[in-house]
């Protein structure tokens, strides 16, 4: 059993952070930062079995969830920032703190910030090395989504995310033109367009692709695309260095990471490169890698796996 409350802290820059508290029979804090899009409900899979050991705190990234939306505020210090100013103000005390995808490097960001309050870090799969421009154009990411992102946001013609992700997204039409033609997909997008018609705001569920297939979206009507833009230009890391990030962590860290995998026309169909995960274990201090058969979103997709992962942790951290 759990309660689960939801909270604003107000941060130094008057921007606000919302984050929910889930507290069960656990007492040690255990800050998550969920990924790009999704929001602190990400975790809701995982949160009765890990409220038997930790108090939560699920923050929602500046961008996202219920969190202040302010193109400004979409830096990796920004964000990190605010959330080690949060654990101090709000928490003070040592605490866990694990990241998904770009919240891995925020929670690198914070644990070498505030090193005194950080006793252990999970990175969930985080895109350290593959992220920036110069370094994604031939990733996953970059071709189904920033680049996405960033040719919706230029154009006015299309008014739904989502018909114009599937027209123009990489893995709807690496589908179509190796299994079911280009056709299929704007078909598909259509009738994306008209269910939405029916049902603003709701994820469509269409004849060919269930609602499932877009888990991703989740929480598309509580996120700011300008967050996603800042990836594509390279801005969210102004003022940062990803290798300095990794080097500022001090405390014990388990890398979680899904196992590295390439489409058929060699696009990386994962977070990292191997070369890109041996970097990263090659700067961390204290690090153990785990890998894991599973897509990008392991907590959700694996959840035994991410709380085995940190019971490992738990040990290290001994």
């Amino acid at each position: 059993m759990f309660t689960k409350t939801n909270n604003v802290f107000k941060t130094s820059l008057s921007a606000s952070l919302h984050y929910i508290t889930v507290k069960g029979a656990g007492e040690t804090p255990l800050v998550l930062i969920h990924g790009q899009g999704m929001c602190g409900l990400d975790y809701e899979t995982v949160f009765e079995k890990l409220a038997d050991d930790y108090t939560l705190y699920l923050v929602d990234c500046f961008g996202h969830g219920e969190s202040e939306k302010e193109s400004a505020l979409y830096r990796c210090n920004v964000i990190g920032d605010a959330i080690a100013e949060f654990i101090q103000s709000e928490i003070k005390e040592p605490c866990v703190v694990s990241g998904h995808s770009s919240g891995g490097i925020l929670a690198a960001y914070v644990a070498g910030k505030i090193p005194e309050c950080v006793k252990g870090l999970m990175l969930e799969d985080p895109p350290f090395f593959n992220v920036q421009p110069g370094e994604f154009e031939n990733t996953f990411v970059y071709k189904d989504s920033f680049q996405v992102t960033h040719g919706f946001l230029s154009q006015k013609e299309e008014t739904e995310y989502i018909p114009y992700y599937i027209e123009h997204g990489y893995i709807y039409n690496y589908l179509g033109e190796r299994f079911f033609g280009k056709e299929w997909v704007n078909k598909l997008a259509q009738e994306a367009r008209e269910k939405l018609k029916i049902n603003p705001g709701k994820l469509p569920d269409l004849n060919k692709v269930s609602a499932k297939s877009f888990q991703g979206f989740t929480y598309w009507n509580k996120f700011d695309l300008l967050f996603s833009e800042s990836f594509y230009t390279g801005e969210w890391f102004n003022g940062v260095d990803q290798e300095e990030i990794l080097k500022n962590v001090e405390c014990p860290t388990v890398y979680l990471k899904a196992k590295t995998k390439y489409g058929k026309d060699k696009v990386l169909w994962a977070a990292n490169t191997d070369e890109s995960a041996d970097r990263i274990m090659s700067i961390l201090k204290i690090g153990k890698r785990k890998i894991v058969r599973s897509g990008h979103d392991i907590h959700f997709e694996k959840p035994r796996h991410f709380i085995k992962a940190l019971k490992i942790l738990r040990k290290m951290m001994k």
